[in-house]
């Protein structure tokens, strides 16, 4: 990863000398120096960044990683500093400008001057560099750790193989695959098992394999691929294991002789089972695929992967089978038919087994390490230090999860160990997670090519994760965009290991005990507070060190924040790109010096007391770079928005859940994609024709209006690329929805108001699939009105309609598979036809006293309950 960050920091100082044209000749001839010196070191830093095996190596690769750190705060600091002297240069003060010109002037010299020395002394650590490389032989240490690191990985080949029989939780996986092989089809067919590292696709396989029930395949062969593979290596492998003698003669053969050899022993032999185990790309498949004969006699193809893109990838007709993590229930099981704890060692037992997560690899490592030592002084020693523990026990568990992430290019790492920050058993909002990622850098607007903008770059990595298993899903979508997702405590250890080691990260706890907290927080570019703000910034006091902070944010609630602790945060940390405070309540104020934090991109607001209106400081119209402005996830605290809203020129979110006045924000603002929420009285005023790239907003009446009072929404006739919509109107009423039929990309709405003509409904783009109705006041059955909506994936009716009975037609919603039914006190009787919602998955009725639920099909009333999902999740 220090190869990456190199060369991310040699990018930015050719971006400075490019576009600084008025600097000093000596500042401009440093940071050219800065560049070549760095580019020359690369090719060192990347042969050494792939073989971490010595400490000698990992002091060096830090001590290059510093100094590109060192040199992308020099051009932060003076990028800060300019901005400001440019917003001071622009001040009116009449006569005053002359001397304000001028003091500006030398401010900049002096800020040049401090430059060139920071240099200088960069330029002193490099040759430091230089010198240790050649007198510690860094080079030879590289040579000799790459036939370390081949050993490493021949090792793991062979343990692929190697795995004990328990299968405790995989009995209906090992049911439904034996049906999938022996289902007498004919053709070749191909069955992928895909999960997480540990999760026992190996095992699972293995047991396969073994089958007595599959004793009618002649001959077998199984071949650990693993991630580094030679295609030529994979063939003599399969050759081997189906001919089970070592042919040194293939050793002498190329690719094509080997495709000739492997495709005549299969010719030659009968029905085959072949397993190939591990697989990290689809490319693998690919090409051997062709070697293998389609005799039509049912053999098999079993492939293992912790991708899903992979496992659904090897063919179109291919079984995808995803591996669970294992029940409370099956981990204890499979915990106690390794160690067979005595009762008094049972609480700690499970308390320790509940922290694995349902992952067998961990639950059997925990097992062996306690089968040793059963004694309650010793279990409760290992459960203060699980993971250390664990990861001390066994290799492979490492290796296991340090696979995934040396998988990972640059850009995703950063966005992977960025996970450390969320506390253990946090669930974390995705949408959030996107933004923050952005505004960290880890995705740029350079990236936005062919109209993928960063935010859909986020989302594809978001998606990455989960493919391979690193994240797990918490919450869905009606329309299957993740909502919340989680992390697993031994993949979280990863990350804050990995974060800590690659100065990505440090978290700060007061309630942890720390030899020396300081020291541990100084070159991290990023803190997480869990606990004790004023601690914190009391240890850190006035620290140089704080000037390379990057990012600061509270990721546990706190009950309350202090005006001066807040204040503290802004003048001592003032290059800050992302400040998090949404999780701070009871705040007394938002101080002005906010705005002395230029080059914030992502600002989350404390919550004021309870009953108050917190009011946003002017000064927050100096924040030029700001893209994300986020308000405290608290509903009933409102704000108050300055007039200099309409400064935010970058700005892209704007994130509140209460408005009881003007946002202040106008036409001009083009880059907006989300504004949660407005008041329908300020839309109504802004030309809203340059806000091509809005995707979600969110309308609401005004509180101060007359009830019944009518809108339309006719100003919403040129969002265009609007995705989702949310008006919640109360008692007032809609008067058409009309304008919505130009909206052709939108995908949710959600309507909270009388409807003058709920039948125009049926005029909804085809492109909605997710539909929230409250208080809509329907005359007639609203599934006949509605019917016309083929693509509704989710729809919810609540408090709509006065009738005593509704129809589901048997062609009527082909796509539902969420439906919610509630407070339709006056509804008898649901009458779902044959063959009607073929799709649906969940369904729900509540507050509906008069419903007989007898007259409702089984099949529906059956289903699962509707997912509850909160509102403030659907941007």
């Amino acid at each position: 990863m220090v190869d990456a960050v190199v060369s991310f920091t040699i990018e930015k100082l050719s971006e400075f000398v490019t576009k600084q044209v008025n600097i000093r000749i000596g500042v401009k001839d440093g940071i050219e120096w800065l560049r070549d010196e760095l580019g020359y070191l690369l090719t060192s830093v990347r042969a050494a960044e792939a073989h971490q095996g010595s400490d000698h190596i990992r002091l060096w690769t830090d001590s290059v990683r510093n100094v590109a750190n060192q040199a992308l705060v020099i051009l932060e600091r003076f990028s800060a500093q300019q901005q400001e002297h440019e917003h001071e240069a622009h001040e009116q003060g009449g006569v005053l400008d002359r001397m304000r010109s001028f003091i500006c002037i030398c401010k900049k010299e002096a800020n040049l001057y401090d430059i060139g020395k920071d240099i200088d002394s960069l330029k002193e650590n490099i040759a430091v560099i230089k010198s240790r490389r050649d007198e510690y032989r860094i080079n030879d240490i590289i040579i000799n750790n790459f036939d370390m690191q081949q050993r490493k990985r021949t090792f793991l080949r062979a343990a692929s193989f190697d795995h004990e029989d328990d299968v405790i939780g995989f009995e209906d996986d090992v049911q439904t695959l034996l049906a999938q092989l022996g289902n007498g089809d004919p053709f070749l067919r191909l069955i992928s098992i895909y999960g997480m590292g540990g999760l026992g696709k190996s095992t699972l396989a293995s047991k396969l394999y073994h089958s007595s029930e599959l004793s009618y395949f002649d001959s077998r062969a199984w071949v650990c691929v693993s991630e580094e593979y030679e295609i030529t290596n994979v063939l003599r492998m399969i050759i081997r294991s189906f001919t089970g003698g070592k042919q040194d003669s293939l050793n002498e053969m190329e690719e094509v002789e080997l495709r000739r050899h492997l495709r005549k022993i299969l010719l030659d032999v009968d029905i085959y089972l072949l397993v190939i185990d591990d697989i990290w790309d689809v490319e693998v498949w690919k090409k051997i695929k062709n070697v293998f004969p389609d005799k039509k006699n049912g053999s098999r193809v079993i492939i293992t992967t912790r991708n899903k893109k992979v496992a659904e990838g090897v063919d179109d007709k291919c079984f995808v089978h995803e591996l669970r993590f294992l029940r409370a229930d099956e981990s204890w099981r499979l915990f106690c038919k390794r160690t067979k704890p005595t009762p008094n060692l049972e609480i700690l037992g499970k308390e320790m087994v509940s922290k694995c997560g349902g992952l067998p690899l961990a639950i059997v490592i925990l097992a062996g390490l306690l089968l040793q030592n059963k004694t309650y002084t010793f279990w409760s020693e290992v459960k203060h230090n699980l993971w250390r523990r664990l990861k001390g026990k066994s290799s492979e568990i490492k290796e296991l999860l340090n696979l995934s992430y040396d998988d990972l290019s640059f850009r995703t790492r950063q966005c992977f160990l960025y996970l450390a920050r969320f506390p253990e058993d946090h669930k974390i909002d995705v949408f959030k997670l996107k933004l923050l990622w952005i505004a960290e850098e880890f995705i740029s607007e350079a990236d936005e090519e062919d109209g993928v903008h960063m935010e859909d770059v986020a989302e594809d990595y978001v998606n990455e994760f989960i493919n391979r298993n690193m994240i797990q899903i918490e919450l869905l979508s009606p329309g299957g965009q993740v909502l919340i997702c989680r992390i697993h405590d031994l993949v979280r250890d990863l990350a804050i290991e990995k974060a800590t080691e690659h100065k990505i990260l440090r978290i700060f706890d007061s309630s942890k005990q720390h030899p020396n907290p300081i020291r541990s927080l100084q070159g991290q570019s990023r803190h997480a507070i869990y606990n004790g703000i004023d601690e914190y910034l009391k240890l850190l006091g006035p620290n140089p060190d704080a000037l390379m902070l990057r990012s600061l944010a509270k990721t546990k609630k706190t009950v309350r924040g202090e005006v001066e602790e807040v204040k503290l945060m802004y003048t001592r940390f003032k290059y800050l790109k992302v400040l998090d405070l949404t999780l701070v309540r009871s705040s007394e104020g938002i101080p002005e010096e906010i705005g002395d934090l230029i080059l914030l991109k992502f600002l989350g607001l404390m919550s004021g007391i309870p009953g108050q209106v917190l009011v946003i400081p002017p000064s927050i119209g100096k924040l030029k770079k700001l893209q994300t402005l986020r308000g405290s996830r608290y509903y009933y605290i409102p704000y108050k928005y300055p007039k200099e809203m309409c400064e935010l020129k970058e700005i892209r979110h704007l994130m509140f859940y209460a408005n009881d006045g003007k946002m202040n924000i106008g036409g001009d603002q083009t880059k907006l994609r989300t504004i949660n929420c407005i008041s329908y009285a300020e839309l109504h005023h802004i030309d809203t024709t340059n806000w091509t790239n809005l995707h979600t907003l969110k309308i609401t009446g005004s509180r101060r209006g007359k009830e019944g009072e009518c809108y339309s929404l006719e100003c919403i006739a040129n969002l265009t690329n609007l995705r989702s919509l949310s008006v919640y109107m109360n008692h007032d009423v809609i008067s058409t929805v009309q304008p919505l039929g130009s909206c052709k990309h939108l995908k949710r709405v959600v309507l909270y108001g009388l409807m003058k003509d709920p039948e125009q409904l049926s005029l909804l783009p085809d492109s909605v699939i997710d539909l929230v109705l409250v208080l809509t006041n329907f005359k007639k059955d609203p599934l006949l009105i509605l019917k016309s909506l083929s693509n509704l994936t989710a729809l919810r009716l609540q408090d709509s309609y006065s009738g005593k009975k509704m129809v589901c037609s048997a062609d009527a919603f082909p796509c539902l598979q969420s439906l919610s039914i509630n407070t339709l006190w006056n509804l008898k009787e649901l009458q779902v036809d044959i063959g009607a919602l073929p799709s649906l998955r969940a369904f729900e009725t509540f507050c509906c006293p008069s419903l007989k639920m007898y007259k409702i099909p089984l099949r529906i009333t059956s289903l699962p309950q509707v997912p509850y999902i909160p509102a403030k999740l659907l941007y």
